[in-house]
């Protein structure tokens, strides 16, 4: 399994629009930041299966990126315009994901209820008023995608999303009093063993339920993903700080910072976290880092690889 970063910046983006700052007009393709969003892939039954974390408004971009051929899933963290403003470009893969062939010549819409798109109740409700057209009649020509909206209370650690090879169980969380959802996406490894990425952004608390939902359900934990805004303390994010003093809880293998500010660069960045991570602080995470493993930032197109 592997999952590649999308997009990794704030709701702004990076750079920011009519921003002049030393980050926004960076030439470190690192420092160009897509609002976030993850592709987790995985190779099963000879057959490659694609699940998308979120479709903001660089959604199009971020396909064409990432060439993207197909698409079997999409989960969504919660309902705010930088996760899921770009909904309406996965109607190329709601209308074909079966057999182009079968496509009507008549403009009829492809078999079968869609692409599926899990969230929480309050997301899907949002969805649903955000983009109506797409669930009710309308008129010929326009096109529009074809959504199955599933509500994710229906899974969880006793009976988690099987797609792919690939299981996925949703983490409750808050961005501020909005309730958002993480994602972790398990896969045996070639050890044999069940090894996993948990992905949490879009958060500012995280209950120690949800902690042991992870630690419980995860197996070897690979990578973390955590919302990391800045350094500085934000209403609805994890700061720095923040990510870190969780990541210390469920000790990952890797830790990657994603929805950034332009505040600091990737490099500046990076010496930050150094610096947090071995302040004495957050003894399992440099313990982690001294043997090999990861803790800074994650950038747009890396890739991470998971049970390999």
């Amino acid at each position: 399994m592997q999952l590649r970063f999308l997009g990794t910046g704030t709701s702004q983006g990076v750079p920011a629009i009519a921003c002049e700052c030393s980050v926004c007009t960076s030439t470190d393709p690192r420092d160009k930041r897509f609002r976030s969003s993850v592709l987790v892939s995985n190779e099963f039954n000879g057959k490659l299966y694609n699940v998308v974390v979120d479709v903001g408004p660089d959604f199009r971009m971020q396909a064409l990126n990432a060439k993207l051929k197909s698409l079997n899933a999409i989960l969504l963290t919660h309902a705010h315009a930088d996760h899921i403003h770009g909904l309406d470009d996965i109607r190329i893969f709601s209308h074909t994901k079966l057999d182009i062939s079968k496509k009507d010549k008549n403009g009829e819409e492809t078999e079968g209820n869609g692409i599926p798109v899990y969230g929480n109740a309050a997301t899907l409700n949002s969805v649903r008023k955000h983009f109506d057209y797409v669930f009710m009649e309308t008129q010929l020509g326009g096109g529009k995608p074809k959504l199955d909206l599933v509500d994710i209370n229906t899974i969880g650690e006793s009976n988690p999303l099987a797609l792919g090879g690939m299981e996925i169980i949703p983490v409750p969380m808050l961005h501020g009093k909005l309730e958002t959802s993480g994602y972790i996406f398990s896969v045996c490894g070639k050890d044999g063993k069940k090894h996993s990425v948990v992905y949490l952004t879009d958060c500012s608390f995280i209950s120690d339920q949800s902690c042991e939902i992870i630690k419980r359900a995860a197996g070897v934990l690979d990578h973390a993903i955590i919302d990391g805004l800045r350094p500085e303390v934000h209403p609805t994010h994890f700061g720095y700080s923040e990510a870190l003093s969780f990541a210390e809880r469920i000790a990952p293998h890797s830790l990657w910072l994603t929805h950034l500010t332009h505040d600091l660069s990737h490099v500046e960045s990076e010496k930050y976290v150094d610096s947090l991570v071995h302040s004495g602080k957050y003894p399992v995470l440099a313990g982690i880092v001294d043997g090999g493993g990861h803790a800074g930032p994650a950038y747009d197109g890396l890739v991470i690889r998971i049970g390999e």
